[in-house]
């Protein structure tokens, strides 16, 4: 997937197979081990935490927000 792709334009690639959104929403989120979506506020609060001193020893780390998608 091209980087500059949003999820509005996968949809509608895949709407013109007859998927509906419900359809699309589930199969995304299908490709990651809970079964479910991130959530907004499971996003600020990784967020905060790599801006935080808490996170001080962490160097040249990548934070993987896949739910389990995408390996590291």
């Amino acid at each position: 997937m091209p980087e500059t792709e949003t999820i509005k334009e996968i949809f509608e690639s895949r709407a013109a197979t007859g998927m509906t959104w419900e359809q699309f929403t589930g199969y995304l989120a299908g490709m990651n081990h809970p079964r479910r979506f991130l959530t907004l506020e499971e996003v600020a609060n990784a967020a905060a935490f790599v801006a935080s001193g808490k996170a001080s020893s962490m160097m040249g780390t990548i934070v993987n927000l896949t739910l389990g998608a995408l390996d590291d």
